[in-house]
């Protein structure tokens, strides 16, 4: 196969029956929300935080792999990169879905009362930083940021599909240095923002490190699903190879590790420092049955893909690897579950129907536009300079 060869755009079920379908459950989900919200708006503004992050993590998770694949000159990705671009150009679905958490913000962040803050040293000497004003400008300033370098990418990209031009490729080679320092700079503070800071108390150097190797294993995970689910249909089956699949499962496999590593060394540290304002988050989220979701995550989101996943027969058997992707993206939701959902259940989980409501429901908007996006370009970047040497990658 050449590099100008055409590659057939989605059609059928998966370009028309699929997002209506998932636009359909994500808008009825979205009304069950809204009323929920009506009846309990404490409770639920934490469920749709909680879907809201887990889907924003996919997006933020997908541009990462964008940006580091032109950054280093990637040629055996060129094959998988356009579910990626097509993932990170939701990052305008989730600047639109950011606003009810401003409509919900007095629910979820108690530094934002007066009364609050006047009553505590702490939030008083925060106050510079932790007011909505500014964190109204840092919000319009990191989804903007995320919205335009997702759109920077993948319109060169496509743009690249037609013309054919190789300096497309330099270009975004060369953004991609800045890229990946306003990536880090801007996923850092978000999350500090909008998750760290429900615990306003309480401070970590980690937790921004802690959510992007969240994000980059939940992106390589559902990237790799795609590409199963478009090869179930029929569409890059001689292109999207077992060894391309078992790239993804190696990085997915480090990136893990990787997350389990900066896990252990933030509690770690802070358990041996045992100091209060430190130790308060964990106290938390460790409280009633909190603590077995804990223990859930060390052993499901880091052992047991450790010992299935180090075998190279798993990574390359197609169907124990599409179980992997479901089980890596089952224990991340479960992660970001744990995360938010103490602050408004401390006892223990407690599943509740807004949880579900707002994920289905968020989730469905956010898959039926990535499908709609998908069907209007090429699924791959037929034009890209580097596409020979990936049609021809072998491990």
């Amino acid at each position: 196969m050449s590099s100008s060869t055409k590659v057939p755009r989605l059609s059928g079920f998966l370009a028309s029956t699929l997002p209506k379908i998932s636009f359909l459950l994500g808008g009825l989900s979205l009304a069950l929300t809204a009323v929920l919200w009506r009846g309990n708006p404490h409770h639920t503004a934490f469920s749709y935080l909680f879907s809201f992050l887990f889907f924003l993590s996919i997006t933020l998770g997908s541009l990462f792999f964008v940006i580091i694949q032109h950054l280093t000159r990637a040629g055996w990705s060129v094959v998988l990169r356009r579910i990626p671009e097509t993932f990170a150009m939701n990052a305008w679905v989730m600047a639109v879905f950011f606003l009810p958490i401003l409509f919900g913000i007095h629910e979820l962040y108690h530094w934002t009362h007066a009364d609050v803050v006047a009553a505590d040293p702490i939030l008083q000497g925060k106050a510079g930083y932790l007011n909505i004003k500014f964190f109204l400008v840092r919000a319009v300033l990191f989804l903007g940021a995320w919205v335009w370098m997702a759109r920077y990418f993948y319109k060169k990209s496509v743009k690249q599909d037609s013309s054919g031009d190789p300096k497309l490729t330099l270009s975004m080679q060369a953004f991609s240095a800045a890229a990946i320092l306003i990536f880090a700079i801007t996923l850092t503070f978000g999350i500090i923002d909008w998750a760290m800071s429900l615990t306003p108390h309480w401070y970590s150097t980690m937790f921004g490190v802690y959510f992007f190797a969240g994000s980059a294993v939940a992106a390589f995970a559902i990237m790799s699903l795609v590409a199963l689910t478009l090869r179930r249909f029929g569409y890059l089956k001689d292109i999207i190879r077992v060894e391309h699949y078992h790239d993804v499962a190696k990085f997915l496999y480090g990136l893990n590790i990787f997350w389990a590593y900066v896990s252990f060394s933030q509690y770690f540290l802070i358990w041996y420092a045992n100091i209060p304002e430190e130790s308060v988050w964990f106290m938390q989220h460790f409280n009633g049955s909190w603590n077995t979701v804990a223990a859930a995550l060390a052993i499901g989101h880091f052992f047991v893909p450790f010992l299935i996943f180090m075998s190279k027969h798993t990574r390359r058997n197609l169907t124990a690897h599409c179980a992997m992707m479901v089980w890596f993206l089952v224990m991340h939701c479960l992660d970001i579950y744990w995360l938010i959902m103490p602050n408004i259940t401390p006892n223990g989980i407690h599943i509740s129907m807004s949880d579900i409501s707002s994920f289905v429901g968020i989730g469905g908007i956010y898959i039926g536009f990535f499908w709609l996006r998908l069907r209007n370009a090429s699924l791959i970047p037929v034009q890209d300079p580097r596409l020979p040497e990936s049609l021809r990658h072998h491990t």
